[in-house]
C-alpha cells in the first residue's frame, strides 16, 4: 500500500489490530478490526478499518484473509502531481480516482478501469468487446515495453478483470475488488500517461531546444 502521509509504497505492519466477528444478514460469518501502526518511511501513525474472514484462535479472534481497507486516519490523501502534457480530462479522472480512494477502493477502481478503457480506445485505437479483451490486444502493440505490457496484463489477472462487467455498457460499474487492485491501477495508468503522452511531448521539446540552438550556431538541425 502506498503510505497515506508521504505516498512512499510500503509493507503496512500493524502494532496492534483488536478484530471482531458478526454474522452476516443471510447467514454465515464475517469479520472486521481495527488495525494501527507506523509507516516504515516516515515513521507517521496509520489506523486502517479491515474487513475479512474471521478466524476464532487461543488468544482471541483475527481476521484470517482482508477482503477490505479503508484508511480511517489520516483522512486526507497527498494528491499525486500530474504532468500538464497529461490531457485535462484524464488528469481530471485520475484525480477523482485517486480522491475516493480511502474511502472506497471500489468506487476508485471502476473510475480507473473506465480511465484505462478510455485510453485504450482513444489513444491505441484499440476496439474490443470489453475491457479484458482490449487488454488482451494491448498486449500485442509493437513498440510497447516489457515493463508495461507487464503492469497493464496484471491489471486483468490480479482483478480478474474478465470477469468484470466491462462491456461497452457497463465500463464504470461498481464491483468487487482484491486488496491493492484499485491502489495497483492507479499505478498502471500513473506508468501509461507517462510512457503515451509525458516522455513523447517531452522529448519534442528537447529535440526544439537543440535545433535552436543549431540554428543559432548556423549548423543543420536534428531530423
Amino acid at each position: 500500500m502506498k503510505c497515506p502521509h508521504c505516498s512512499r509504497e510500503i509493507y503496512f505492519e500493524e502494532s496492534d489490530a483488536t478484530a471482531y466477528s458478526y454474522e452476516k444478514p443471510h447467514g454465515g460469518h464475517t469479520g472486521y478490526d481495527v488495525a494501527h501502526g507506523f509507516c516504515p518511511s516516515c515513521s507517521e501513525l496509520i489506523v486502517l478499518f479491515r474487513c475479512g474472514s474471521f478466524v476464532d484462535g487461543s488468544y482471541g479472534g483475527h481476521l484470517e484473509t482482508v477482503h477490505t481497507i479503508d484508511v480511517i486516519y489520516p483522512k486526507s490523501i497527498h494528491t499525486r502531481p500530474m504532468a500538464p502534457e497529461i490531457p485535462k480530462n484524464y488528469r481530471k479522472d485520475f484525480s477523482e480516482a485517486e480522491a475516493v480512494l480511502s474511502a472506497s477502493p471500489k468506487a476508485s477502481a471502476a473510475i480507473s478501469r473506465r480511465l484505462l478503457q478510455d485510453v485504450l480506445r482513444k489513444d491505441f485505437k484499440l476496439k474490443g468487446s470489453s475491457l479484458a479483451k482490449e487488454i488482451t490486444d494491448f498486449l500485442t502493440l509493437p513498440g510497447i515495453p516489457s515493463y508495461l505490457t507487464d503492469a497493464v496484463d496484471a491489471v486483468r489477472n490480479v482483478g480478474n478483470i474478465a470477469a468484470h462487467p466491462t462491456s461497452n455498457v457497463n465500463t464504470g460499474q461498481i464491483v468487487d475488488v482484491e486488496p491493492g487492485e484499485a491502489e495497483w491501477l492507479l499505478e498502471v495508468l500513473e506508468s501509461l500517461f507517462d510512457f503515451k503522452f509525458v516522455q513523447p511531448a517531452r522529448l519534442v521539446a528537447r529535440k526544439n531546444k537543440l535545433n535552436s540552438k543549431l540554428a543559432s550556431a548556423g549548423k543543420q538541425p536534428m531530423k
